[in-house]
This record gives structure tokens, C-alpha cells and sequence, in this order.
């Protein structure tokens, strides 16, 4: 028995839980004309739900099923690229290769791993994808059976040894020596030589990848340009309730969506909304994935720097314009930051952008945001703990 499926502790694992929502607000009747339909589908993919809409002003019926099958098939296939668990996706070959190996990609792995190495530097690490093993300490990675009963499973403890954690903190920080490049017209990536080995453990561990942090983002990317090929303007792609591509609603005067913001201690209900259109959003949260022993939360995101899941009081962050990939990224790498370090970040590399975090400090909530006047409370027990001057955040 794994040690995170301990009766003694409360295990929440949420793969469809709603980080953020969109809610189409008719400011009014007039504004949609009577013969537009809205035309929706929802796919399975990556273990979660995706869902598309559309207006069929703009495009017919049997048009947009043929546009939600083509976004159905680009899902899978980006899924059977980088899967950790699908045998023949790239990142599994990667994952069972020794250390030192060369491995084949396809353009997909490529594209997703070389933009995983461009956010790793511009967040100094705090974006990492080599944090399979600390994610799998902990109970949250996904398996193939080759991990079955690992060595590190604990059945009499309900947290990992140090010893492993140290270990496999420091071997995810060798994801800068991986090299990804091109050679006659492939693609490839050299895993880095260094191992670690743990006292009283036979094994010798070599990097693994986990790039679930930012394939949601991409793919919504990729599903916008898709939208915008078909010539569509209204309607939106939502990936897991995490990552969006939103167009236009064609149901209010103003064309905007009601962004919902879901407070991760109350699932279900929003602390707060934002209005956005033509635009792409990612979130994370500490309540997708996570478990509660003795009073403490251990989450899924987890801080590199460390090799555990965050304790920086940062619960949800979003990230609201520029690409969804670099959003899903940034706000996994936020939460890691901490709210100094985050808000310096936010400051210097997102003034473009929306930011808003839900932090916690106890049972105390707060909300640290750069565009406090366009962000609609609806929850006062989370108060905005910050003022903008010059469009940077300055910390109450």
C-alpha cells in the first residue's frame, strides 16, 4: 500500500474540481440576435474534461463537429506525445531512458520542451518539470507499472524519508543540463548524466519529466489559433477548468465572459470575477490535488527549492493575457515564489497581464492583485491586501 492512501489521512484528489469558471451574463436580451445557437461539446482528455463553444451565426452544425473532432484528435495526440504513462508518447521514452541517453521526439515534445526550458530560466527554477520524483513521493504523480512499489513507498508513514526527499529535490535541478535541438530534420533531447542514489536503497535515479504544468495551456493555444482559422469569434475553449481560450460572448452588449474565481477552501463557490474577452487565462490551486495530515495541507504543486509541496500561503493564482502555455507555467512557478519574491516577479515580467493570487496565512485569506479595479469581490472575508501605483503592486 502506498503510503498516501493512509486511512488516517483525509485524501482529496479533485481532477475536476473548478479552479475558474465562465459565466455568459446577458447584460441584455437585445444583444444576441434571435437566430444565433450556441453550439457546445465536451471532450475527454489528459484525465480531465475539456468543453468548446461556438455560435452557429458563425458557424454551421456539421462544421463545428467537424472543428471538435479535429480539436478531439490534436488532444489525443498531444496526449500520446508527452503522456508520462502512454509507452510509446516521447516523454515515457525519455522517463525509461538511462542517464546520458539521446531520445527521439516528435515536433510536439520538442515545441513543449523547449518552452518549458525558456520558462524554467525566466522563473529561476520555480517553474521546473523535473519534479516527477518529489510529485511521486508524495503521492501525486502518475504511474506506469514499471513504478509500481518503488523502494521510497512508505506503508507506516505517511510522509516520505528526508534522505529522499533531498535526493530528488536535487536531481530535478539538473533540468537545465537537459539539451533539446534539432539534427537532420528530427528533433532530439540528451538526458543529463547526473544520478542520485540514497543510503540504503540499491537504486540509481535519473531525471524524469512531468510537463502536465503547462500542456493544458498549450493546448488551449493551439485550439484558440484553431478557432480563429475557422473564422470563428465567439465561443470559448475551456481545458480542465484551468486553462482557457476565450473569445467573444455574443450574448451581452459588451462581448465579455464572467471569469469566475473559485475559492479553493470552499469548491463550488467564488470569491471573485473578473470580465475578459479575446483572451488566454490559466490557473492553479492547491485544492486540485491534495490531502490533509495532521492540520497541515500537502498539495500537488510542488516548490523546487524544496522538493515539497508549497508552503508559501499562496493557494490559487491566475494569470489573465499573453499565452495560456506561459500561463500555466507562471502560475505554478508564482505559487512557488512565495508573495515577496511572486510580487517582485508579477512587477518586473507580467505588468501586461492580469494577476490575481488568493493567499493564506492560518484561516486568514487575502487577495494580491494588479488590477484591483477591475476585480469584483464577492467574498469579504478576503480583502485586497495590496495597492497598484505606476501598475505595480505595492504589498499593505
Amino acid at each position: 500500500m502506498r503510503y498516501n492512501t493512509d486511512m488516517n489521512k483525509k485524501f482529496t484528489a479533485c481532477a475536476a474540481a473548478i479552479v475558474c469558471a465562465v459565466a455568459c451574463i446577458p447584460f441584455s436580451a437585445c444583444a444576441e440576435k434571435q437566430e444565433d445557437k450556441t453550439l457546445g461539446r465536451q471532450l475527454y482528455a489528459m484525465g480531465t474534461y475539456a468543453r468548446l463553444t461556438a455560435t452557429s451565426s458563425e458557424i454551421s452544425e456539421k462544421d463545428f463537429e467537424t472543428l471538435a473532432d479535429s480539436v478531439s484528435d490534436f488532444l489525443y495526440e498531444t496526449e500520446n506525445s508527452v503522456s508520462t504513462v502512454v509507452e510509446t508518447s516521447c516523454i515515457y521514452k525519455f522517463n525509461a531512458a538511462a542517464a546520458g541517453q539521446t531520445v527521439e521526439l516528435d515536433k510536439t515534445a520538442y515545441e513543449l520542451l523547449t518552452l518549458s526550458k525558456t520558462l524554467y530560466e525566466k522563473t529561476e527554477g520555480n517553474y521546473n518539470p523535473a519534479v516527477w520524483y518529489c510529485e511521486d513521493l508524495y503521492g501525486f504523480a502518475q504511474r506506469t507499472q514499471a513504478d509500481k512499489g518503488m523502494p521510497y513507498d512508505r506503508a507506516d508513514k505517511a510522509l516520505p524519508e528526508e534522505k529522499y526527499v533531498t535526493a530528488f529535490c536535487q536531481l530535478a535541478s539538473h533540468f537545465n543540463e537537459v539539451r533539446i535541438y534539432e539534427k537532420d530534420g528530427g528533433y532530439y533531447a540528451d538526458k543529463p548524466a547526473f544520478t542520485v542514489k540514497v543510503e540504503g536503497d540499491d537504486r540509481e535515479y535519473s531525471l524524469k519529466l512531468d510537463l502536465g504544468g503547462i500542456t493544458k495551456g498549450w493546448c488551449a493555444d493551439r485550439v484558440d489559433a484553431m478557432y480563429g482559422a475557422a473564422g470563428i469569434t465567439n465561443g470559448y475553449f475551456n481545458f480542465g477548468e484551468s486553462s482557457m481560450a476565450l473569445k467573444r460572448y455574443a450574448g451581452n452588449l459588451t462581448k465579455s465572459y464572467q471569469l469566475e474565481l473559485t475559492d479553493p477552501r470552499n469548491i463550488g463557490v467564488s470569491y471573485g470575477y473578473l470580465f475578459a474577452k479575446d483572451v488566454k487565462l490559466s490557473t492553479s490551486g492547491d485544492h486540485l490535488k491534495y490531502y490533509v495530515l495532521d492540520d497541515v495541507r500537502y498539495c500537488h504543486i510542488i516548490d523546487p527549492k524544496t522538493g515539497s509541496p508549497i508552503r508559501t500561503g499562496i493557494s490559487s493564482a491566475t494569470v489573465v493575457g499573453g499565452s495560456a502555455a506561459e500561463a500555466d507555467a507562471l502560475t505554478t512557478a508564482l505559487s512557488a515564489m512565495g508573495v515577496q519574491k511572486a510580487t517582485e516577479f508579477i512587477n518586473a515580467e507580467l505588468s501586461d497581464r492580469k494577476v490575481v493570487m488568493l493567499v493564506f496565512e492560518g484561516e486568514e485569506g487575502k487577495i494580491i492583485t494588479n488590477c484591483p479595479d477591475e476585480l469584483t469581490i464577492r467574498n469579504s472575508a478576503y480583502p485586497i491586501a495590496n495597492t497598484v501605483v505606476d501598475g505595480k503592486i505595492v504589498l499593505n
